[in-house]
């Protein structure tokens, strides 16, 4: 039994994976699982509501820290639209608090995925930092003298809606997370002809590595708009460094083939003399649990040293 410690119940809703863990207010992870993410808040419950029986009668759990899609506002609101409708539909730190009686907390995932690096990750030196999490869209965030920047409307990092490449005589106009997003990837070649199926993120690596030359266009399609964003981040913000994260960024050759295309950027571009410092976010899946865990420590236990 390991009662006496204290452990927060994280929780990461994904729009593939619900990923649950205990994290202790000193940065440690216990009991990680994964499941699909499901069709309705019901079901939704059901799974934390299992791992929540399973783990109070071993942890002593203080407290529910949730990594949610959407605006997330002050009183614990998601807005706007995800992949999981369900958790626009009710409030769900005040349904938790009631659940289980325990304070909860709740912030968007780009945004603990910040907080978990600038807590015990790649950004514990800095003070300015901006966070890139590539995924089925792209996220991001923004972290201005430690503290994380929202924004006016809670669209603070939000660089997945920023447009990275306009037609002005067709009217077009592409997202970052049009043309950028590791779910682009697979997009671009099931939608172009030849048409192709089955494809995953991992597969178009690999047949890349074999020469597929529409493999190939579809990744510098991507590594381009990654370094055309990085590039623009850093003379909008011209913060210390700029954090990379998802998954897609475990493939190897990764940041090779960023520092390529941002070295195309600055032979075309010599007046812009300022570099910016990459690097990958260090917690990768675990990231979103980390954050949300440092949220509510910053809530309930301001002031405290966690580490």
């Amino acid at each position: 039994m390991v009662m006496e410690r204290e452990y927060l119940l994280a929780i990461d809703i994904g729009g593939t994976f619900i990923k649950l863990a205990l994290v202790s207010p000193t940065g440690q992870l216990n009991g990680k699982s994964q499941v699909r993410t499901p069709d309705s808040l019901e079901q939704f419950c059901s799974i934390i509501d299992r791992y929540y029986e399973l783990q109070k009668n071993q942890y002593n759990i203080i407290g529910v820290a949730i990594s949610s899609p959407g605006s997330v506002t002050e009183a614990g609101d998601s807005l706007g639209y995800s992949s999981v409708p369900f958790v626009h539909e009710i409030n769900l730190a005040s349904m938790f608090s009631a659940r289980y009686d325990l304070p909860v907390s709740i912030e968007n995932d780009a945004n603990c995925a910040a907080l978990a690096e600038l807590w015990n990750g790649e950004a514990v030196q800095l003070k300015t930092f901006a966070c890139i999490v590539c995924g089925t869209g792209v996220g991001g965030a923004v972290v201005i003298n430690k503290q994380l920047y929202k924004g006016a409307n809670l669209h603070g990092g939000e660089f997945g809606y920023t447009i990275l490449s306009s037609n002005l005589k067709e009217s077009s106009y592409d997202t970052w997370s049009e043309l950028g997003s590791s779910s682009a990837i697979t997009r671009r070649l099931t939608q172009e002809p030849p048409y192709y199926t089955n494809w995953t993120g991992p597969k178009v690596f690999q047949q890349a590595g074999n020469d597929h030359d529409k493999a190939l266009a579809s990744l510098h399609t991507f590594f381009h708009t990654l370094a055309v964003g990085i590039h623009n981040i850093q003379y909008i913000l011209d913060p210390e460094k700029i954090l990379i994260g998802g998954g897609i960024t475990r493939q190897p050759d990764f940041m090779n083939q960023v520092h390529s295309e941002l070295n195309n950027i600055y032979a075309e571009k010599p007046f812009a003399k300022i570099r910016p410092s990459v690097s990958l976010c260090q917690h990768l899946d675990q990231a979103q649990l980390f954050g949300a865990a440092y949220v509510w420590l910053e809530r309930y236990r301001k002031g405290e040293r966690y580490v």
